[in-house]
């Protein structure tokens, strides 16, 4: 967990396809680590490196509604190589997209992109994953792994 405005910048050039935040000032990057980046650090920590240790799919139960995976095709923090493999893994239900020009953020670096396929995804069943009988099975927004 970062500690300092430079580490925070740091942390964020390496999630992001492109950073953000590149002329915030180091005193509200300060604020938001004492919100966000203080409580629980070494369970955090631990999280974390459990994270890049133990990434097994074997541990990732299967799912049977339709599944939509959204991925940023830039992510440096979790490679699109396990994409692929959630949505192998998921099988016939996955429906996995790679959003070009996006990081580990995709939510935050490609708002509208992410919900359009969201809602095309939720709304319209031709979208949804091959199954015969999607349009009457709940569906699941997949978003894994978090950070």
């Amino acid at each position: 967990m970062p500690q300092t405005p430079e580490k925070l910048r740091e942390l964020i050039r390496f999630a992001f396809a492109r950073p953000l935040i590149k002329g915030v000032p180091s005193y509200f990057l300060s604020d938001y680590i004492d919100v966000f980046c203080t409580d629980h650090v070494e369970q955090k920590k631990e999280l974390i490196q459990a994270l890049i240790k133990d990434r097994q799919l074997s541990k990732v139960p299967r799912i049977e509604q339709p599944t939509l995976i959204i991925w940023g095709e830039q992510d440096r923090i979790f490679p699109q190589e396990l994409g692929y493999r959630l949505e192998k893994h998921i099988g016939d239900n996955a429906k996995l997209v790679m959003i070009k020009n996006a990081g580990h953020a995709v939510n935050i670096e490609k708002p509208k992109e992410f919900a359009k396929n969201l809602k095309s995804f939720l709304i319209d069943s031709r979208l949804s994953p091959r199954s015969k009988s999607s349009s009457h099975r709940h569906k699941h927004f997949l978003i894994w792994p978090t950070s």
